[in-house]
């Protein structure tokens, strides 16, 4: 997100086994596509409004690679998912490519980031994301026409997701301190965690802005990411953190589909 700190916001890679002294090589700059077109809102009452978006910075959040070494990547301003073909090796031809810039993929909402989050299905035929400001999470057809879809609602501040290998969908929660996951219908089935207070060296008790996740096994790691989201006034536990924290799950029934 170099953007937002003034040195452009670009895809960096660095060798898995690095060391104190490795440099960041980049892979490509995001390139400057702008906000979405405006989006149409269809009231209850057969009213309609309009949502105008604007940005001025290219803000790059979550990235994932297919299975043909093609890494995609999400743009949480900008509204869209961009594709970076054989990142892996493409060295200094790398093409930025924008699969889709969708107003569905920005957000009017608070925490004020659109597209965060993504997963690839089994399949690698839909990609989803989290729309964390709008609380949902959109599915995007890779390989037909249906373009992007609304698949769930109501998740409070979508944040990270995550496929298990039963097909379920896992999401951190952002601004319920919850890990949930969803079945292909993308209904709830699962809830997980809370925030259960500090401990006396500044760290969490349970999860507290959970972000990223990843599965491993029958272990769901989460990054306590305790971001302050409001102008600080003193009174909100993110403001009172000194340790972050991963927190560790141990979900086998959950993740084998026993309990489903």
């Amino acid at each position: 997100m170099g953007d937002i700190s003034g040195v452009g916001s670009k895809i960096l890679k660095i060798p898995a086994e690095f060391s104190n002294d490795a440099v960041a090589e980049k892979v490509a700059d995001i390139p400057f596509i702008g906000a979405p077109q405006s989006r149409t809102i269809y009231n209850l009452d057969t009213s309609t409004h309009n949502i105008d978006f604007s940005t001025h910075i290219r803000v790059p959040n979550d990235i994932i690679f297919n299975n043909a070494g093609d890494l995609l990547v999400s743009d949480s301003f900008q509204g869209a998912i961009f594709r970076i073909k054989k990142a892996a090796t493409c060295g200094e031809s790398c093409l930025v490519e924008t699969v889709s810039h969708d107003s569905l993929l920005a957000t009017p909402g608070f925490p004020s980031f659109g597209a965060n989050g993504i997963a690839l299905n089994n399949d690698e035929s839909e990609l989803f994301i989290a729309n964390t400001g709008d609380d949902r999470i959109l599915k995007l057809d890779l390989q037909g026409s249906e373009g992007i879809s609304v698949f769930a609602e109501s998740i409070n501040g979508a944040d990270g997701v995550a496929f298990d290998k039963q097909g379920n969908l896992w999401v951190t929660a952002n601004q319920a301190d919850k890990l949930i996951a969803l079945n292909s219908e993308g209904r709830v089935i699962a809830k997980l965690g809370d925030f259960l207070g500090m401990r006396n060296n500044g760290s969490v008790r349970g999860l507290l802005f959970p972000a990223s996740l990843e599965i491993v096994g029958n272990t769901i790691y989460v990054s306590n990411m305790a971001q302050v989201a409001t102008p600080a006034m003193g009174d909100e536990p993110e403001e009172k953190v000194t340790r972050y924290t991963l927190s560790k799950i141990w979900a086998p029934l959950l993740l084998s589909g026993a309990l489903f």
